[in-house]
């Protein structure tokens, strides 16, 4: 139940103070079903697969990378051994497209008649728009033959590619059943000048649900009658605080990139990928953290090159290019209009913009090899430090986080390490201490 309005007037309560005063004022009152209004609302089954939809899903519920979803489905498409034969599972795996054969849509309602009663099975196929600009000739991912069902060749699949397998099959079989129907309860109460508004959805038939779960419990509420009055057991004062945007994760990446129009289905996964493998980003429990390093070289590349910094610019390339294709735009005017303008950005870049990997900073540590400062120097990875005698000297070292090592006795500091694209923290006296962690404390 939620504080709605107060005084016929949307609630907006700003301070804790007023808080306080609210809760007082409500032990007070009687809490009165002013209003019940029940109605049958429907939930559509969603389109099967496309690549985007495909990572983003994959990542939502099976934790899988984009890189590492595309390298399963590659896999399921290029052809699993079941029994003494090779057999391709899925189609092809980088579309736009949702649209489905004709005999895969018979084979699928045949399937679901049987399977599931004639209950299940709409009057006719659903057939889902394409976006406009998309390869024709694709179709959606789905698997080859929906009578491989999941469960009777799991035992040839390894466990990621039964997972993968399953989303897609399960994904395709729902898109062909009817919609989910539900019972929406919206309950309205009053509390003297206050109102408060309570929801629940209760399904009614599950449709397309009973193959492919949401995983939301739908919330039920008491049976109960207009002008009932009610017994107050608890009020809740929590606070809500404006958030910022959360961090970017495969799924929410991939689907900012297709719709802003930024690459292609091929294209989404390598671009996570190079970002993570070049160090302009860390992956944290599932999110993605700009480094030191990629915030200076994105920094650099919007400063002195703001044209193609940009993401519109990206999707209008896409977008020529698919013209070009069409010989609806000229390819050498095409190209002309690029060039000019970048080479004169890459010209001033060259003359301007800061060296970065050349500069060095003077810090107060010394080499132990030969007692010259150390400085700090940019790399590949971001910042480390290196001897300021180079090349006589090549001592390099990680810049220290300034956290003690917790294991008794070591005396070393924490430093920041790479592996596979993830951060982690190992001592400093490793290998003769070998403590790592993944958050600092």
């Amino acid at each position: 139940m939620e504080l709605r309005k107060i005084e016929n007037k949307k609630a907006e309560i700003k301070n804790e103070e007023a808080a306080n005063k609210i809760t007082e004022e409500l032990k007070k009152e009687k809490f009165i079903v002013s209003k019940i209004e029940k109605k049958q609302k429907k939930r559509n089954p969603y389109s099967p697969f496309i690549t985007s939809k495909l990572q983003q899903e994959a990542f939502n519920r099976l934790r899988f990378s984009a890189s590492q979803t595309m390298r399963i489905a590659q896999q399921l498409y290029e052809g699993i051994e079941i029994g003494e034969e090779r057999e391709g599972l899925i189609t092809y795996m980088r579309t736009d497209s949702v649209r489905c054969s004709e005999n895969a849509l018979v084979e699928v309602r045949n399937y679901i008649r049987k399977k599931f009663g004639q209950e299940y099975l709409p009057d006719a196929p659903q057939r889902y728009k394409t976006k406009v600009k998309t390869q024709g000739a694709h179709e959606c991912i789905r698997p080859t033959s929906v009578l491989r069902e999941p469960n009777q060749i799991k035992d040839f699949l390894d466990e990621q590619q039964y997972k993968l397998y399953k989303l897609i099959w399960d994904r395709f079989v729902a898109s062909q059943m009817k919609p989910a129907l539900f019972l929406s309860t919206g309950i309205e109460i009053i509390a003297g000048k206050y109102l408060f508004v309570a929801s629940a959805l209760k399904i009614v038939f599950l449709g397309f649900l009973l193959v492919y779960p949401e995983g939301k419990n739908e919330k039920g509420l008491p049976e109960l009658t207009e002008g009932e009055t009610l017994e107050l057991l608890k009020l809740d004062k929590g606070e809500h605080w404006t958030k910022p945007p959360a961090r970017y994760s495969d799924a929410s990446l991939v689907k900012v990139l297709e719709e802003r129009g930024i690459g292609r289905p091929s294209t989404y996964a390598p671009i996570i990928k190079v970002l993570i493998e070049r160090s302009y980003i860390q992956r944290k429990e599932g999110h993605f953290f700009p480094t030191e390093l990629g915030i200076t070289v994105a920094k650099l590349l919007i400063i002195h090159f703001p044209t193609i910094l940009d993401p519109e610019f990206t999707a209008k390339m896409e977008d020529d290019l698919d013209k070009v294709e069409q010989r609806e735009k000229d390819w050498l005017r095409m190209l002309k209009d690029f060039y000019q303008p970048f080479l004169e950005d890459l010209n001033r870049a060259r003359e301007n913009m800061r060296e970065v990997k050349k500069e060095v900073v003077v810090t107060d540590k010394i080499c132990e090899k030969c007692g010259r400062p150390m400085v700090i120097k940019w790399g590949r990875k971001g910042r480390f430090l290196a001897c300021s005698g180079f090349p006589e000297c090549k001592n390099t070292r990680p810049i220290s986080t300034g956290v003690k090592c917790p294991e008794e006795g070591c005396g070393g500091e924490l430093i920041e390490r790479y592996s596979k694209g993830r951060v982690f923290y190992g001592c400093s006296n490793y290998p003769k201490c070998k403590y790592t962690t993944r958050e600092l404390k």
